[in-house]
């Protein structure tokens, strides 16, 4: 069973929440607030993109507002509960939550006469205690599952007790072989973790020097002023790098040649920097590849298995690694409408590099991705130092030294990573002692599963 992730919940929020599954019908008195309140709702209740976007950007400078529809569809829309609070020109109202026992508040006042603009829209979920929020959790997936949108692993590692997860879907979608909490599946810039440590390690080890340019290791690199980014600066997205140039759906004539990370950099050696290094953040998967391939040079190993002795064999990571497309039995393959001619959902494999390399692309379990931060965290890939250096924003506020970090309230680090027919989110919360993972493998739903997750979670409290 999962321990509690806090200490208490108060009675008033325990009985709020159960008056969701009690909703009324409240009238809401007639007032300018209360007017633009029932439009929200109507549109809101209604599902209906178009009628969610409208609402959005006449009243609150929002044309395309993706997680408004996601709620919708997550939720099933709204009853109301009570008003709460109320003047001329401002709402406070309890809403219950339409496809689960659940309430969330939403804060409502008019901007300044004569404008369509509104000064206050906060809609925010109230906290769940921790068996609820994974009974939430699993009801939004498993609507997304029976709409085809997501099949994966969800696991939630609280302390040491031992975690809770859910699986959905077939590693090869066509209900032969279900995936499991060890089913391998790709991580996209996940990896990005795993090239950071291996970087610090060796740093670690007085082998590579951070504030060294890239080029002290590849003396022969083909463009002098890309050289000068320093590892550092690829580490935090700040070297002005730019992409790979086999990722995207067009890309299919570099995929066919490129093997390696010397093949990418042969694809991309001559271009100069997008900007000075140093300048600004930018996110950058072919400064990855760079770090990749200095690891490459000091260690003399190719990267995979470097990356496999010193982090997939200490951590127990069994079921992790950097197979070629002639070599993925077992893996979860997954399902897309990013590319072709129509928006069906059809398999990825078509757009898969030859092989995962340091930006990117390998591939891991649930129970895998667990291992990595309980190792990291145990002091088995890093000493405490440098984890610590890597997981505390620098130059670039939403990222360290390989990991994306919130320093907010609720501080996490880890990472993420999409692309086609792939979305994956892990990230540790040392508030909580807790750590999230979502492998998926359909389009963009690891994010929206992340935050369903972590606003139940940390909701409102009263």
């Amino acid at each position: 069973m999962l321990k509690p992730l806090f200490a208490s919940m108060t009675l008033a929020v325990a009985s709020i929440t159960a008056a969701a599954e009690r909703p009324s019908d409240v009238a809401t008195p007639n007032t300018a607030a209360s007017t633009v309140f029932h439009e929200w709702l109507s549109a809101f209740n209604s599902g209906q993109r178009s009628a969610i976007q409208t609402f959005y950007a006449t009243r609150l400078d929002d044309p395309d507002p993706a997680f408004q529809y996601e709620n919708a569809e997550d939720t099933c829309g709204f009853d109301v509960v009570r008003i709460e609070a109320q003047t001329p020109r401002s709402l406070r109202v309890l809403l219950a939550e339409k496809c689960f026992p659940a309430l969330q508040s939403l804060d409502l006042e008019l901007g300044a006469p004569g404008t369509q603009k509104l000064k206050t829209f906060e809609l925010r979920p109230y906290q769940l205690p921790p068996q609820r929020v994974i009974a939430a959790l699993s009801s939004i997936a498993d609507r997304l599952a029976q709409r085809d949108q997501f099949a994966g692993t969800l696991m939630i590692a609280h302390g040491s007790a031992a975690p809770w997860t859910r699986s959905w879907g077939d590693i090869d979608g066509d209900a032969k072989q279900p995936i499991t909490a060890d089913t391998p599946m790709f991580l996209a810039s996940a990896g990005k973790m795993f090239t950071a440590v291996a970087v610090l390690q060796l740093v670690n080890a007085g082998k590579i020097d951070l504030d060294a340019p890239f080029g002290r290791y590849l003396t022969n690199y083909p463009n002098r002023e890309m050289a000068k980014a320093t590892i550092r600066q690829l580490l935090e997205h700040r070297g002005g790098t730019g992409d790979i140039g086999i990722l995207g759906r067009d890309d299919g004539a570099n995929r066919q040649w490129v093997r390696s990370i010397d093949d990418i950099i042969k694809l991309n050696g001559a271009r100069g920097p997008d900007f000075p290094p140093g300048s600004k953040a930018e996110y950058s998967n072919y400064g990855f590849i760079l770090l990749g391939a200095v690891i490459e040079k000091v260690t003399g190993q190719r990267y995979d298995d470097y990356i496999a002795e010193h982090i997939f064999k200490p951590a127990g990571m069994s079921r992790a690694g950097f197979p070629d497309l002639d070599h993925l039995q077992g893996v979860a393959l997954g399902k897309t409408t990013f590319y072709g001619a129509t928006p069906t959902m059809v398999s990825n494999r078509d757009v898969l590099p030859w092989r995962g390399a340091s930006a990117g692309g390998g591939v891991a379990s649930a129970n895998d991705m667990r291992k990595f931060f309980d190792a990291l965290r145990a002091g088995k890939l890093l000493p405490a130092k440098l984890l610590k250096l890597a997981t505390t924003a620098g130059d670039t506020p939403w990222y360290g030294l390989g990991f994306v970090v919130n320093s907010g309230k609720h501080a996490s680090w880890g990472h993420g990573g999409n692309s086609y027919g792939m979305d994956v989110a892990t990230h540790y919360y040392p508030g909580i002692d807790t750590t999230f993972i979502c492998l998926g493998t359909r389009d963009q739903v690891c994010n929206r599963l992340i935050y369903a997750w972590y606003f139940r979670v940390f909701g409102v409290t009263e």
